[in-house]
């Protein structure tokens, strides 16, 4: 699935988050197992893990981690929140990913520890690393990026810093080593008549605001339908699915 929660229009919080973005390490077991620890936090695609490894290592997959920055006047508190409902990552991991894009990647001197509060995933697109039922008509193999895997922390959530950290994911994008052109994702249609059935039938949170929405505010638009994009399997065995849209941006 592309894209979770991000985080509602909010003014709850004063000073605008900063989020910095720290490339996911597949060949660390720490990297691994808090990625694990997030996708089960955010109900998808946890079982998917193990072949993101050569995607990441390839540059096919570039995923990032979202860490808050230490300028941030509230980081403690920010931290603090997410450990708490948490507490399988209060242990900070080492920033240790040696390539990123596909290239080589310096790692920072001296050697720091992080803890993450979510993810983000900006993977190069191609007629094999995107279902072709997603691609635009428009399509070029260079310059197009597929958001995905985007999850901020549900203790964090209204915090804005789901914006803060798809502001930093465009502001990088643009920038080598991968030279975007056009970002494009999918999203969970807005219309869902099964929503509350199907989530409580699945025990998934209903999330409180429509993504395809939100990301339309940021100035994707969509370029496509697609019926019954994802689908998950309650306990009684019924098959739920939900539509999708694709949206593009030009940056």
């Amino acid at each position: 699935m592309s894209s979770d929660i991000p985080s509602p229009p909010t003014n709850s919080l004063k000073s605008p988050p900063q989020i910095r973005l720290i490339p996911w390490d597949p060949t660390s077991p720490a990297h691994i197992e808090r990625l694990v620890q997030q996708r089960h936090a955010c109900g998808w695609d946890w079982e998917y893990i193990e072949t993101w490894k050569e995607k990441q290592s390839s540059g096919l997959f570039n995923l990032q981690w979202l860490v808050l920055d230490a300028s941030d006047p509230l980081n403690d508190a920010k931290l603090l929140s997410h450990t708490s409902k948490y507490p399988e990552e209060a242990t900070p991991i080492v920033d240790s990913a040696l390539s990123y894009g596909g290239k080589p990647r310096s790692i920072p001197e001296p050697q720091k520890s992080f803890t993450p509060i979510g993810h983000i995933c900006l993977g190069s697109v191609s007629l094999t690393s995107v279902n072709p039922d997603y691609l635009s008509p428009d399509f070029a193999e260079t310059g197009w990026f597929w958001i995905s895997n985007f999850y901020v922390s549900r203790a964090l959530q209204g915090s804005g810093l789901g914006r803060a950290a798809m502001d930093a994911v465009e502001g990088m994008a643009i920038s080598e080593p991968l030279n975007a052109r056009v970002l494009a994702l999918n999203a969970i249609c807005k219309v869902d008549g099964e929503r509350e059935e199907k989530y409580g039938a699945l025990g998934l949170v209903i999330p409180p605001f429509s993504n395809q929405e939100w990301y339309e505010r940021r100035g994707y638009k969509v370029y496509k339908d697609v019926e019954k994009a994802f689908s998950k399997v309650d306990s009684v065995g019924r098959v739920w699915y939900w539509n999708a849209v694709c949206l593009k941006k030009e940056i």
